[in-house]
């Protein structure tokens, strides 16, 4: 009897498949980008890093439109050295390779992760939020990228993406008191929700 593999343990095991989901990732960033970067003021914001941000597509529209901002996208080294061959400013924007369930780079000012809280279970995402609130500095924050399900039994396009995590990982989709509950935990403080002109909305949050 064949045992079951989790889609990231897959990824990691088969280069072809990997390669056509990180282009899947990348093109959905992308999308995102212009989104987020209109949706959320990043003023006063001078680092940032893009935990688990690919190849960087997001960060590096985020960085244009903020031309006083550095940046770092972390990511798992499979990811992020094919994305140093094209990367061009070098200055702004740095890859470093590692692993969020064991830390991430610290000192910077803000912390966004987007599109990764939903791929974990609740003691997972705890981990990933709590390495993340180790990094932060005082006045730092940390922004998720998220769908998010609304409280009430109303039809929602976020509940077909939850089953959707559900078949593909360990992950699921959250309403507003889960990530709440979620950020508490971690040593954080949810701030306010920004919806963007994605499915997606910003969730801030500030250390306690």
């Amino acid at each position: 009897m064949r045992s079951i593999t989790s889609l990231f343990e897959y990824l990691q095991q088969n280069t072809e498949a990997a390669g056509a989901f990180n282009r899947g990732m990348t093109n959905l960033a992308s999308l995102l980008a212009h989104a987020v970067a209109l949706a959320y003021d990043f003023s006063g914001i001078n680092s940032i890093v893009d935990v688990g941000g690919g190849e960087g597509q997001l960060l590096l529209k985020i960085l244009e439109l903020n031309p006083g901002m550095t940046g770092t996208v972390f990511d798992l080294p499979k990811t992020v050295e094919p994305a140093n061959r094209w990367m061009t400013d070098g200055e702004r924007c740095s890859y470093i390779a590692g692993d969020f369930f064991e830390s991430v780079p610290d000192g910077a000012d803000a912390y966004l992760l987007c599109g990764v809280v939903h791929d974990w279970d609740d003691h997972r995402a705890i981990t990933i939020l709590r390495n993340c609130r180790k990094g932060t500095t005082k006045n730092g924050r940390v922004l998720l990228v998220e769908t998010i399900v609304p409280d009430a039994s109303a039809t929602s396009f976020s509940k077909l993406l939850d089953i959707n995590m559900m078949v593909m990982s360990s992950g699921r989709e959250r309403t507003q008191s889960e990530f709440q509950a979620l950020l508490d935990v971690a040593d954080f403080k949810l701030t306010r929700i920004i919806p963007t002109l994605a499915p997606q909305s910003i969730i801030e949050a500030c250390p306690k």
